[in-house]
Protein backbone atom coordinates (compact mmCIF):
# COMPACT_ATOMS: atom_id res chain seq x y z
CA UNK A 1 0.00 0.00 0.00
CA UNK A 2 1.32 3.45 -0.94
CA UNK A 3 2.30 5.80 1.87
CA UNK A 4 -0.53 8.23 2.63
CA UNK A 5 0.99 11.42 4.04
CA UNK A 6 -2.42 12.82 4.99
CA UNK A 7 -3.28 9.75 7.04
CA UNK A 8 0.17 9.60 8.65
CA UNK A 9 -0.05 13.18 9.93
CA UNK A 10 -3.68 12.80 10.96
CA UNK A 11 -2.94 9.61 12.90
CA UNK A 12 -0.26 11.37 14.94
CA UNK A 13 -2.55 14.27 15.80
CA UNK A 14 -5.39 11.89 16.71
CA UNK A 15 -3.01 10.01 19.00
CA UNK A 16 -2.06 13.28 20.70
CA UNK A 17 -5.69 14.30 21.17
CA UNK A 18 -6.58 10.88 22.57
CA UNK A 19 -4.17 11.51 25.44
CA UNK A 20 -6.67 14.05 26.75
CA UNK A 21 -7.58 11.58 29.52
CA UNK A 22 -4.32 12.35 31.32
CA UNK A 23 -4.50 15.03 33.99
CA UNK A 24 -1.06 16.27 32.97
CA UNK A 25 -1.80 16.27 29.25
CA UNK A 26 -1.39 19.45 27.24
CA UNK A 27 -2.76 19.88 23.74
CA UNK A 28 0.18 20.13 21.27
CA UNK A 29 -0.82 23.63 20.23
CA UNK A 30 -1.05 24.87 23.83
CA UNK A 31 2.66 24.88 24.54
CA UNK A 32 3.94 26.74 27.57
CA UNK A 33 6.88 28.28 25.71
CA UNK A 34 8.51 28.66 22.35
CA UNK A 35 7.28 30.08 19.08
CA UNK A 36 6.34 28.80 15.66
CA UNK A 37 8.67 26.04 14.48
CA UNK A 38 11.21 27.45 12.02
CA UNK A 39 13.56 26.05 9.46
CA UNK A 40 17.08 26.24 10.88
CA UNK A 41 18.58 27.16 7.49
CA UNK A 42 16.13 29.73 6.11
CA UNK A 43 14.78 31.03 9.42
CA UNK A 44 11.29 30.95 7.95
CA UNK A 45 8.39 29.71 10.08
CA UNK A 46 6.63 26.56 8.98
CA UNK A 47 2.96 27.02 8.13
CA UNK A 48 -0.29 25.10 8.18
CA UNK A 49 -0.16 21.38 8.86
CA UNK A 50 3.62 21.42 9.40
CA UNK A 51 3.23 23.62 12.48
CA UNK A 52 0.99 20.96 14.03
CA UNK A 53 3.14 18.03 12.95
CA UNK A 54 6.28 19.59 14.42
CA UNK A 55 4.52 20.67 17.61
CA UNK A 56 3.25 17.12 18.09
CA UNK A 57 6.77 15.79 17.52
CA UNK A 58 8.27 18.31 19.93
CA UNK A 59 5.73 17.51 22.62
CA UNK A 60 6.24 13.75 22.33
CA UNK A 61 10.03 14.05 22.62
CA UNK A 62 10.19 17.01 25.02
CA UNK A 63 11.99 19.36 22.63
CA UNK A 64 11.99 23.05 23.57
CA UNK A 65 14.03 24.29 20.59
CA UNK A 66 11.91 25.64 17.72
CA UNK A 67 14.48 24.98 14.97
CA UNK A 68 14.06 22.09 12.52
CA UNK A 69 15.81 20.97 9.34
CA UNK A 70 16.31 17.88 7.22
CA UNK A 71 19.32 15.61 7.71
CA UNK A 72 20.92 17.11 4.62
CA UNK A 73 20.29 20.69 5.72
CA UNK A 74 21.89 20.10 9.13
CA UNK A 75 24.90 18.50 7.43
CA UNK A 76 25.27 21.51 5.13
CA UNK A 77 25.39 23.70 8.25
CA UNK A 78 28.24 21.60 9.63
CA UNK A 79 26.03 19.85 12.20
CA UNK A 80 25.41 16.13 12.60
CA UNK A 81 22.15 14.39 13.49
CA UNK A 82 22.98 11.90 16.22
CA UNK A 83 22.78 8.20 15.39
CA UNK A 84 19.46 6.63 16.29
CA UNK A 85 17.47 9.89 16.37
CA UNK A 86 13.94 9.64 14.96
CA UNK A 87 12.69 12.19 12.45
CA UNK A 88 9.38 14.05 12.39
CA UNK A 89 7.19 14.12 9.31
CA UNK A 90 6.73 17.38 7.42
CA UNK A 91 4.72 17.90 4.25
CA UNK A 92 5.44 19.72 1.03
CA UNK A 93 3.27 19.99 -2.05
CA UNK A 94 4.65 18.95 -5.41
CA UNK A 95 3.41 20.40 -8.69
CA UNK A 96 2.74 17.46 -11.01
CA UNK A 97 4.92 17.61 -14.11
CA UNK A 98 3.26 17.87 -17.55
CA UNK A 99 3.91 14.17 -18.07
CA UNK A 100 1.92 13.27 -14.97
CA UNK A 101 -1.12 15.50 -15.47
CA UNK A 102 -3.46 15.73 -18.45
CA UNK A 103 -2.81 18.68 -20.73
CA UNK A 104 -6.38 19.94 -20.34
CA UNK A 105 -6.24 19.93 -16.53
CA UNK A 106 -5.24 22.84 -14.34
CA UNK A 107 -2.00 22.33 -12.42
CA UNK A 108 -2.48 19.86 -9.59
CA UNK A 109 -0.49 19.59 -6.39
CA UNK A 110 0.06 16.42 -4.42
CA UNK A 111 1.25 16.10 -0.85
CA UNK A 112 4.66 14.54 -0.31
CA UNK A 113 6.41 13.70 2.91
CA UNK A 114 9.82 14.82 4.08
CA UNK A 115 11.56 14.35 7.41
CA UNK A 116 12.97 16.91 9.80
CA UNK A 117 15.11 16.75 12.93
CA UNK A 118 14.99 19.15 15.84
CA UNK A 119 18.09 21.09 16.90
CA UNK A 120 18.02 19.09 20.15
CA UNK A 121 18.79 15.96 18.08
CA UNK A 122 21.87 17.48 16.49
CA UNK A 123 25.50 17.85 17.51
CA UNK A 124 27.05 21.14 16.43
CA UNK A 125 23.80 23.09 15.98
CA UNK A 126 24.28 26.87 16.31
CA UNK A 127 23.29 28.33 19.68
CA UNK A 128 20.03 30.10 20.37
CA UNK A 129 19.81 33.88 20.68
CA UNK A 130 18.80 33.59 24.34
CA UNK A 131 15.41 35.27 23.94
CA UNK A 132 12.72 34.24 26.38
CA UNK A 133 8.93 34.18 25.97
CA UNK A 134 6.95 36.88 27.72
CA UNK A 135 5.80 36.29 31.29
CA UNK A 136 2.49 34.46 31.67
CA UNK A 137 1.31 37.29 33.91
CA UNK A 138 2.07 40.17 31.58
CA UNK A 139 0.99 41.13 28.09
CA UNK A 140 3.23 43.43 26.08
CA UNK A 141 1.73 46.68 24.80
CA UNK A 142 2.23 45.31 21.30
CA UNK A 143 -0.62 42.85 21.90
CA UNK A 144 -3.16 45.59 22.56
CA UNK A 145 -1.86 47.44 19.49
CA UNK A 146 -2.28 44.26 17.45
CA UNK A 147 -5.94 43.94 18.52
CA UNK A 148 -6.59 47.63 17.86
CA UNK A 149 -4.97 47.45 14.42
CA UNK A 150 -7.46 44.79 13.30
CA UNK A 151 -10.29 47.30 13.62
CA UNK A 152 -12.52 44.65 15.17
CA UNK A 153 -15.27 45.91 17.48
CA UNK A 154 -14.67 44.35 20.91
CA UNK A 155 -17.21 44.64 23.70
CA UNK A 156 -16.18 43.63 27.24
CA UNK A 157 -18.80 42.27 29.60
CA UNK A 158 -20.53 39.11 30.79
CA UNK A 159 -19.04 35.67 31.36
CA UNK A 160 -18.76 34.25 27.83
CA UNK A 161 -16.41 34.94 24.94
CA UNK A 162 -17.84 34.72 21.43
CA UNK A 163 -17.95 36.30 17.98
CA UNK A 164 -21.40 37.65 17.09
CA UNK A 165 -21.81 37.49 13.29
CA UNK A 166 -25.08 39.45 13.15
CA UNK A 167 -23.47 42.47 14.82
CA UNK A 168 -19.98 41.68 13.48
CA UNK A 169 -18.43 42.12 16.90
CA UNK A 170 -16.48 40.20 19.51
CA UNK A 171 -17.75 39.89 23.07
CA UNK A 172 -15.16 39.20 25.77
CA UNK A 173 -15.41 38.88 29.57
CA UNK A 174 -13.43 41.55 31.46
CA UNK A 175 -9.72 40.79 31.74
CA UNK A 176 -9.94 40.19 35.48
CA UNK A 177 -12.22 37.20 34.84
CA UNK A 178 -9.30 35.30 33.29
CA UNK A 179 -6.81 33.35 35.43
CA UNK A 180 -3.84 34.59 33.39
CA UNK A 181 -3.12 37.39 30.97
CA UNK A 182 -2.19 34.82 28.34
CA UNK A 183 -5.55 33.12 28.81
CA UNK A 184 -7.19 36.41 27.92
CA UNK A 185 -4.91 36.89 24.91
CA UNK A 186 -5.49 33.33 23.63
CA UNK A 187 -9.25 33.75 23.87
CA UNK A 188 -9.07 37.10 22.08
CA UNK A 189 -7.03 35.52 19.26
CA UNK A 190 -9.55 32.67 19.06
CA UNK A 191 -12.43 35.11 18.60
CA UNK A 192 -10.43 37.24 16.17
CA UNK A 193 -9.87 34.13 14.05
CA UNK A 194 -13.65 33.62 13.93
CA UNK A 195 -13.96 37.32 13.00
CA UNK A 196 -11.75 36.83 9.93
CA UNK A 197 -14.26 34.39 8.47
CA UNK A 198 -16.91 37.07 7.85
CA UNK A 199 -18.11 37.48 4.23
CA UNK A 200 -16.43 40.90 4.00
CA UNK A 201 -13.06 39.44 5.03
CA UNK A 202 -11.95 35.89 4.21
CA UNK A 203 -15.50 34.61 3.56
CA UNK A 204 -14.70 31.31 5.26
CA UNK A 205 -17.64 28.93 4.82
CA UNK A 206 -16.84 25.36 5.83
CA UNK A 207 -20.37 24.01 5.39
CA UNK A 208 -19.74 22.80 1.86
CA UNK A 209 -16.55 21.00 2.88
CA UNK A 210 -17.65 19.55 6.22
CA UNK A 211 -21.49 19.75 6.12
CA UNK A 212 -22.86 18.74 9.55
CA UNK A 213 -19.38 18.91 11.08
CA UNK A 214 -18.70 22.47 9.88
CA UNK A 215 -19.23 23.99 13.36
CA UNK A 216 -16.63 21.71 14.93
CA UNK A 217 -14.29 22.42 12.01
CA UNK A 218 -14.65 26.19 12.45
CA UNK A 219 -13.91 25.87 16.17
CA UNK A 220 -10.78 23.88 15.31
CA UNK A 221 -9.72 26.61 12.85
CA UNK A 222 -10.20 29.24 15.56
CA UNK A 223 -8.26 27.23 18.14
CA UNK A 224 -5.36 26.66 15.74
CA UNK A 225 -5.43 30.25 14.53
CA UNK A 226 -5.13 31.47 18.11
CA UNK A 227 -2.20 29.13 18.74
CA UNK A 228 -0.42 30.30 15.59
CA UNK A 229 -0.91 33.97 16.49
CA UNK A 230 0.21 33.51 20.09
CA UNK A 231 3.31 31.62 19.02
CA UNK A 232 4.18 34.29 16.46
CA UNK A 233 4.00 36.92 19.21
CA UNK A 234 6.05 34.83 21.63
CA UNK A 235 3.14 34.34 24.03
CA UNK A 236 2.04 31.09 25.67
CA UNK A 237 -1.28 29.91 24.20
CA UNK A 238 -3.93 28.57 26.55
CA UNK A 239 -7.12 26.64 25.74
CA UNK A 240 -10.29 28.53 24.93
CA UNK A 241 -12.87 28.13 27.75
CA UNK A 242 -14.91 25.79 25.51
CA UNK A 243 -11.90 23.74 24.37
CA UNK A 244 -12.62 20.55 26.33
CA UNK A 245 -16.14 20.25 24.95
CA UNK A 246 -14.82 20.03 21.39
CA UNK A 247 -12.22 17.28 21.79
CA UNK A 248 -14.66 14.48 20.97
CA UNK A 249 -16.05 16.28 17.91
CA UNK A 250 -12.54 17.03 16.64
CA UNK A 251 -11.53 13.38 17.01
CA UNK A 252 -14.59 12.30 15.03
CA UNK A 253 -13.83 14.90 12.37
CA UNK A 254 -10.25 13.70 11.97
CA UNK A 255 -11.17 10.01 12.02
CA UNK A 256 -13.82 10.54 9.34
CA UNK A 257 -11.58 12.58 7.04
CA UNK A 258 -7.78 12.29 6.93
CA UNK A 259 -7.53 15.61 5.06
CA UNK A 260 -9.66 17.59 7.52
CA UNK A 261 -6.73 18.67 9.69
CA UNK A 262 -4.88 19.88 6.58
CA UNK A 263 -7.89 22.03 5.62
CA UNK A 264 -8.30 23.38 9.16
CA UNK A 265 -4.60 24.15 9.60
CA UNK A 266 -4.44 25.84 6.20
CA UNK A 267 -7.47 28.00 7.00
CA UNK A 268 -6.01 28.86 10.42
CA UNK A 269 -2.70 29.92 8.88
CA UNK A 270 -4.54 32.08 6.34
CA UNK A 271 -6.55 33.73 9.12
CA UNK A 272 -3.46 34.33 11.24
CA UNK A 273 -1.63 35.86 8.30
CA UNK A 274 -4.64 38.06 7.50
CA UNK A 275 -4.60 39.43 11.05
CA UNK A 276 -0.81 39.81 11.12
CA UNK A 277 -0.91 41.80 7.87
CA UNK A 278 -3.23 44.35 9.51
CA UNK A 279 -0.59 45.53 11.95
CA UNK A 280 0.58 49.12 11.47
Amino acid sequence: MAFDVHQAVTDRIIAALENDASETWTCPWHRTGGALPRNAVTGKAYRGINVLSLWVGAQAAGYTDDRWATYKQWAEMGAQVRKGERSTLVVFFKDLSPGEADADERPRFVARGSYAFNAAQVDGAPGLDGSEPASAWHLPESFDRFVADTGAEVLHGGDAAFYQPTADRIVMPPRERFHTAHGYASTMCHELTHWTGAPTRLARDLSGRFRSQSYAAEELVAELGAAFLMAEMGLAPEPHPTHASYIASWLKLLRDDSRAIFTAAGAASKAAQYLADMRD
